[in-house]
């Protein structure tokens, strides 16, 4: 539940930029002028960022420059924001007033994407505060995650992007500056192990390449970045670790700018907190009742007991997870929940090597604009062959038959494979290649609990206590998330906050207590999904009896992944609070 789905979820978007003037009358043409520059522009803005940061570029189905590695040099770095600020110039100059309906919400989108990012390289600085920036593995492993081209042909961008490792690590040494003491601790950690990634993962992802000379190459690139590695590792904890004395701490006015930018939430914080406070007491009361469903007056402990020990075996784990992903489908359609468009093969299958270590569950599907590997599927991590019988039973506890459908519904049915089915119809370019995450993972958390509002396993309240307990972990990353960066509450307050109100184990609870530092806004899971559920209730109440869930739910996903104030203001002309 860690990795990224298809869409790009880095954009935001700014109404009052759009909808100053009435939209055109509907079919009405747009002059060609102002229409042609604006998507020229959007064009050759996304193109710079593929050319900025090659491994991106992979990600999202382009291959122009698999063989190419980030430059974060200084000077690269000045260049990539005067083009930002050139970029922001030119839009300057095209009146959205005479784009066509579309291009006038693709402004907006475009304009707070383009911001946000120059905010981030300028104003935020992670070249400069964060160490795991200059790690390679992401880019290798954009180039083993599908086969979109003959493994040989991947192996070549692979040797490429390891040979440009050293100048990327003396990219780090030269920019880095104080950063948090945490964030050097990590990137350690990580670096060392993106050298195990080489010797095992990488190696057997091309197993099939038969060409000592290509093997040769590949064995000298290895090596080289292995080397420069463990250089590295040792510079940051010998020489960067002793002087670096930051905070991870954003502030609020850098926090709600980037809420601003990012998601297009505007909401004070007090606003936020309280939002979430009522969200979590009525989530823990949820929870309570269900518990008592299951066990009347049992402790909370014993029912949580009882749930980890109801898992399948290992050897049954995919095959029970296929049963219930078509079981979960069949439900959508049959209840009317949503109609799949045409389907991609979703297939079930053990979490490849190069992500097992860093992923327990995840859909994994190719970018937007990724036209020759489209296949999808749903990685399962599986207990590795030399694990312990308690090592095994403690991973297996966490496919719970209780949580183990909230997760597939997350991931798969209706979550995020049914999102990524529905990406073709975005009706633009900027759809398809930007998004935010309040929609993306929004909608994975709203559609976990609507099912089951739905009726989805009505007569199991196991099931539903299962799909409660991580919605209360999303709900506290809320307060944690806001209260970390804008309150001054510390990683113990922010642990024992994840223990006392999600029940949560100390080593997990310390696990996302810490990831508020390095992903401050993952408020967004449940921020989004309050928000898709209140826009569903205030359409439900404006169109009566002849609103249409399906319908609803089709339309949201055909946009992309916009921020709920600009759907709200598609579907219920309104542009008033979300939450």
């Amino acid at each position: 539940m860690n990795r990224p789905h298809a869409l790009f979820v880095a954009a935001a978007l700014f109404l009052g930029v759009v909808w100053g003037a009435p939209l055109p009358a509907a079919g009405a043409t747009a002059p060609r002028g102002d229409q042609q520059r604006f998507e020229a522009l959007v064009r050759s803005a996304t193109d710079e960022s593929f050319a900025f940061q090659p491994s991106y570029a992979t990600y999202m189905g382009v291959h122009d420059h698999d063989r190419e590695l980030e430059d974060y040099s200084k000077a690269a770095i000045d260049r990539y924001a005067a083009r930002l600020r050139a970029t922001l110039a030119a839009l300057e100059t095209i009146d959205p007033a005479k784009l066509d309906a579309d291009s006038r919400i693709d402004y907006a989108f475009f304009q707070r994407t383009v911001d946000g990012r120059l905010f981030e390289w300028t104003v935020l600085r992670p070249w400069q505060n964060d160490p795991s920036r200059y790690g390679f593995a992401w880019s290798i492993e954009n180039l083993i995650a599908r086969p979109f081209a003959p493994a040989e042909e991947r192996l070549r961008s692979v040797i490429a992007r390891l040979a440009l490792a050293p100048r990327l690590f003396a990219n780090g040494k030269e920019n880095l500056e104080n950063p948090p003491p945490l964030f050097v601790q990590f990137a350690a950690e990580d670096l060392e192990g993106s050298i195990d990634y080489l010797e095992t993962d990488v190696t057997r992802a091309f197993a099939s390449v038969k060409d000592p000379s290509l093997l040769r190459k590949f064995a000298a690139a290895k090596k080289t970045a292995e080397d420069a590695t463990r250089a590295y590792v040792k510079w940051l904890r010998e020489d960067l670790m002793p002087r670096s004395h930051g905070t991870y701490v954003l502030g609020e006015p850098n926090y709600r700018r980037r809420l601003h930018d990012e998601e297009m939430i505007d909401e004070p914080v007090d606003t936020l907190l309280a939002v979430g406070s009522r969200e979590l007491e009525r989530l823990e009361t949820r929870y309570r009742d269900c518990a008592a469903r299951i066990a009347p007056g049992a402790p909370m402990d014993s029912v949580i007991a009882m749930m980890r020990r109801d898992h399948p075996a290992k050897d049954g784990l995919l095959d029970e997870v296929r049963a219930l992903l078509a079981s979960l489908r069949d439900y959508c359609v049959s209840s009317h929940f949503i109609d799949l468009p045409s389907e991609v093969p979703l297939g079930v299958r053990p979490t490849p090597e190069y992500a097992a270590s860093r992923s327990f569950a995840s859909f994994d599907g190719p970018g937007p604009l990724e036209t020759k590997a489209r296949d999808a599927y749903y990685n399962v991590t599986l207990p590795g062959a030399d694990w312990t019988p308690d090592r095994v039973e403690q991973h297996l506890q966490g496919y719970s038959r209780w949580t183990l459908p909230s997760v597939s519904i997350h991931e798969c049915y209706p979550g995020h494979y049914v999102h990524y089915l529905f990406g073709p119809k975005a009706p633009t370019y900027a759809r398809k290649t930007m998004g935010c995450g309040s929609f993306a993972e929004g909608w994975g958390l709203y559609v976990e609990e609507a099912l089951f509002d739905h009726g989805y396993a009505k007569d199991d309240p196991k099931k539903e206590f299962g799909m409660l307990r991580w919605a209360l972990v999303r709900s506290c990353r809320l307060q944690v998330g806001l209260r970390v960066h804008t309150r001054g509450m510390s990683m113990d307050e922010a642990t024992q906050y994840f223990v006392d109100h999600a029940g949560m184990e100390r080593p997990n609870a310390e696990r996302e207590a810490y990831r508020a530092a390095f992903d401050p806004t993952y408020i967004v899971y449940t921020v989004g999904a309050l928000q898709i559920r209140k826009l569903r209730d205030d359409l439900q109440k404006k169109e009566g009896t002849s609103f249409d869930l399906a319908k609803f739910h089709d339309t949201i996903l055909s946009q992309g992944a916009l921020p709920v104030v600009l759907l709200r203001r598609m579907l219920l002309n309104d542009d008033g609070p979300s939450l």
